[in-house]
Order: C-alpha cells, then structure tokens, then sequence
C-alpha cells in the first residue's frame, strides 16, 4: 500500500507544501511518503470511542494549501464518510480511503481513492501488495505507467518473506509460544519489542527503493487467489470472539474501556483496550499465556506548530486554545495507556473468556483524558 501511495503521489502536480489532512493515527511511513514529495502531512485528532476525526476538526485544518484527506478506517471498522466527502467535493479536494485494517472481502470505494493492503497481519493476507481503487481512470493509468518502469521484485524475495513467517507462525504456536514466554520471563519487558520486531516488514536498508518495486509472480498469483477465495465467514467468526470479549469485560469491570467501542461494523481486527497500568497488565497477560502487547506500527501525526495560515474563504477561523496547537491529545493519551489483547482464530471460547477475567482483575480503569477537550469553540 506504501507503493501505491507513492505512485499516487508521484502523478500530483500540486505546489511544494501542499497539505495533507491524515487521520491522525496512522503508520509513519505514510506521512513519510508525503513529505518525501514535498507535501505536508497535517493530522487530525479522533474520538476514541468511534475512533473518527469530527468533521470541524478537519474544517479547523483546511487551508487554501489543502489538497487532499486520508481517512483511515481503523481496528476492521468502517466509518461513515458521507460528512466528509461533502467538504472534500466543496473544496475541490480529494478523498482518500485507507482500509489496510478493515478489508471485508469487498474493494469498494466510495471516495477518489481507495487503499486495501494484504500485508502480514492483515485480513487475508498475502504476505505482502495491496490493491487500489481509483476513481479517475486517467490517474490509475499513469500510475501503471510510472509503475511499469520500476524493478520487479525477484521470486527469491518473495520465497523469503514466506519463510521468515511461516517461522513466525510456527514460533506461534502454543507449545513453542510457551517456551518463548517463559524465556521473555527472564529477560523483563522484551517480549514486547521480541513480538514487534518478528513482524516488521521494511526495517533497515533504503525504504523507497525497496517499496518502488514492481511485485513478483508468485506474489500477484497469491494475492489473486486470496482475493477471489476469500472466506467471509471468517469475518463472521472474528465479530463473534471480538463480542464474547467485549462481554466479559464488561460484565466483569464496565469500567474498563475498550478501544472504538462505538465504531459501526467492528469487525475486531484488533482488540484494544485503554488502562492505567499497560506495562504492568501486559506482562501479567504474558504471566498467564496471553501474548499481549503495547505495541503497535501506529503513531501520532501532530499538526505543525506553525499552520498560521489563512482559513479558506468564507470560513472562520477556528483555532484550539493557546499552547495546544500541534496537539492530538486523544491519540497521544491513547498510544499511552494502550494493550492489545490477542484475538486469534484458534484460541477456544473458554481461553477468550479466561483472557477478559485476566483483564478485568488486574487492569486499573484510566480516569483521563476528557475527549470534549479537542472539540474547540469558534
């Protein structure tokens, strides 16, 4: 998927420093691609209990610098972007959709361009490409033009990345999981960056000559046949765990707060849950057999401390109180207090439950951060 925003990228002739509005959690390379072509990524903070940006957060963001939005639909939920698409058609700006966490089986779009990404982790993974749906044909063909002229990515490194994780699966496993675990026991607070670290994908080495490449032919057979074989019921199976969670939790400490517990269509990609003691919580989760983590591949995206510019003709502008420009407090109270619990197709019911009595005995409920707090007043 960092291909494809490349290319989309690379077909844009808007002025050095243009702007783009990001949902402002996300993967930093992303952002990264973005200042790489000389464009300015902004962010915009989000409710963390639908995990959505307002849209008079991102009408406080817009600029006459402004040319396109990144809405990123999170933790296999999707959001409802009917409010947005009526600001970016507006202002003449485009819609870009990120579904790399919450692909159903379906590549729709409903804005200009949209992401999907069959990478390691995600849903009906690939072990790698993406797949991009563009609205303007004539864009979607100068991006296959510009990609035709890139290198192929060789069998060879394809057959590596299956191996490096089959391995990773096979470490996975409950019996050489428990081995792992008991080996992290003596090495305190690695098992984190150990789990973080088996699953990157795009670590050292130059980055951009290492996503401008074209995919393989086993890759693109793979990712076809996963394409067109893909099992909804999976996704079935994913909504009915991710609820048994939500239940025991509940039930056992409403107090607790779950991640995006009001998204629409939750899916549970991933599990989140927000407490007082995420280091402590992890490595009692680890304690009891559940591989658990703080980490996460996902960052926030500031806004720059100096985006003084002019609002848009015929808007007000509408500024957050003073010292807090740059600030996404949400995000940044989210990325501390954060545990993902695993939620992984073979574990039984009984293990799903025995998991949320763990958490609902040993987390410390946040009392913080008031999300009213990023809704500023005009």
């Amino acid at each position: 998927m960092r291909s494809g925003f490349d290319l989309f990228l690379s077909e844009q002739d808007w002025p050095k420093n243009s702007e783009i509005i990001f949902t402002g959690l996300t993967i930093p390379d992303m952002p990264r691609i973005a200042r790489k072509h000389q464009f300015q990524p902004v962010g915009v903070d989000l409710d963390l209990s639908k995990l959505e940006p307002t849209v008079n957060q991102i009408q406080r963001l817009l600029t006459p610098h402004t040319k396109a939005i990144v809405v990123a639909h999170l933790l296999g939920g999707r959001l409802p972007t009917n409010e947005i698409s009526q600001i970016t058609k507006k202002h003449g700006l485009l819609l870009i959709e990120d579904f790399a966490q919450s692909y159903k089986g379906q590549l729709i779009s409903s804005g200009d361009v949209a992401m999907f990404s069959f990478g390691t982790i995600k849903t009906n993974t690939a072990l790698g490409g993406a797949v991009m749906v563009i609205a303007d044909s004539k864009l979607r063909k100068k991006m296959v033009s510009r990609q035709n002229q890139w290198p192929q990515q060789s069998r060879s490194q394809y057959a590596r990345r299956i191996l490096k994780y089959s391995l990773v699966k096979f470490i996975s496993t409950r019996p050489v999981a428990g081995a792992v675990r008991r080996l992290c026991q003596f090495l305190p607070g690695q098992h984190d960056a150990f789990a973080s670290g088996m699953a990157k994908s795009f670590s050292g080495g130059d980055f951009f000559k290492k996503i401008r490449q074209r995919p393989s032919s086993p890759l693109n057979y793979t990712l076809i046949n996963r394409i067109s074989n893909f099992q909804p019921e999976s996704i079935d199976c994913r909504i009915r765990r991710g609820k048994l969670l939500v239940d025991t939790i509940r039930n056992g400490n409403p107090k607790i707060r779950i991640l995006g517990d009001e998204i629409e269509q939750a899916s549970y990609w991933i599990f989140g849950i927000l407490v007082d003691n995420p280091r402590n919580l992890t490595g009692i989760l680890w304690h009891h057999g559940f591989d658990a983590t703080t980490q996460s591949s996902l960052r926030s995206l500031a806004s720059p401390d100096d985006k003084n510019s002019p609002p848009i003709v015929g808007q007000t502008a509408c500024l957050p109180p003073a010292g807090k420009q740059g600030k996404l407090p949400n995000i940044d109270f989210m990325l501390s207090h954060l545990v993902f619990l695993p939620l992984d197709r073979p574990m039984p019911n009984s293990e799903i439950t025995r998991m949320g009595d763990v958490v609902t005995r040993y987390a410390i409920p946040t009392t913080g951060i008031d999300e009213q707090q990023t809704e500023y007043q005009c």
